[in-house]
């Protein structure tokens, strides 16, 4: 007869992705870069915001923090990726997929974590 606890890393595989550990270099920061970094990258900074960092997002622009860890309604990032058109991020070109929001808001709800040392792209 199988034990019990046997079963337990099996259980692991079917968990939800919510309860996964979140994988920030492979499922936002490649949006991010795609869709942002022309914007709010290294050469150019409207609002004075960049988003090549967690740290600079949290840090924010003129308009302060671009992202709030752990509170993805209060994140001005994800209202602007879902606006209404004459506000929408970005401003050009089609906007986000819901899968790259639902990433962007599953990120930031799991507490907006980036990688330790993250270096901002350079110019």
């Amino acid at each position: 007869p199988m034990r019990p606890l046997a079963a337990l890393p099996l259980l692991a595989l079917a968990a939800p992705a919510a309860a996964r550990p979140f994988d920030y270099a492979r499922e936002v920061r490649p949006v991010l870069r795609d869709r942002c970094y022309a914007c709010h990258g290294a050469l150019k900074q409207k609002g004075k915001l960049r988003l090549d960092t967690v740290a600079l997002m949290t840090a924010g622009g003129r308009s302060g923090p671009a992202v709030k860890p752990g509170d993805p309604a209060a994140s001005p990032l994800l209202d602007r990726v879902c606006a209404e058109e004459a506000s929408r991020m970005p401003p050009e070109g089609k906007p986000l997929t819901a899968e790259q929001v639902a990433a962007l808001r599953a990120w930031v709800a799991a507490g907006a974590k980036g990688p330790p040392g993250e270096k901002p792209e350079e110019d």
